[in-house]
């Protein structure tokens, strides 16, 4: 094993998926709960068309509920600005958006939390979507 592989640390993080499956990522330490999410069957939805976050986090799109923030990175002023941007349906990168559903005190955006330790556990309203962007089978 070589230094650059004994640096990296893995930490265990349950996902509750929308249907009620529960499944066990390992990530690495100071992964966002997004980026480890791509170990699920499917990542978390952030609402954009490729799948991946917004430029700036503040979509509010990648919404999740922690159930357990052990070992994860505590919320910051910006997170908790860009939920309430998103419930009040604040434009955003220029767009135009609908209201999202209200925060509680659990909710989180996953690429604002950070893997800091083992014990995470976090409900996922919605996976992303493959469907939404493959194309028409008949090419059209």
């Amino acid at each position: 094993m070589d230094a650059k592989t004994a640096d990296i640390v893995r930490h265990p993080v349950t996902y509750i998926l929308p249907d009620g499956t529960i499944q066990v990522v390992h990530a690495e330490e100071g992964y966002d709960l997004l980026m480890a999410s791509q170990e699920l069957p499917a990542p978390i939805s952030t609402g954009r068309r490729a799948g991946g976050p917004c430029p700036d986090g503040g979509c509010g799109l990648c919404r999740v509920e922690v159930v357990d923030g052990t070992g994860l990175s505590a919320p910051k002023e910006r997170e908790r600005q860009s939920i309430e941007a998103h419930v009040r349906g604040d434009m955003h990168e220029g767009r135009e958006r609908e209201a999202g559903p209200p925060a509680t005190e659990l909710t989180r955006l996953a690429c604002h939390v950070r893997i800091q330790g083992p014990g995470g556990r976090v409900q996922v309203p919605e996976l992303f979507d493959y469907d939404s962007i493959t194309g028409d089978p008949e090419g059209t």
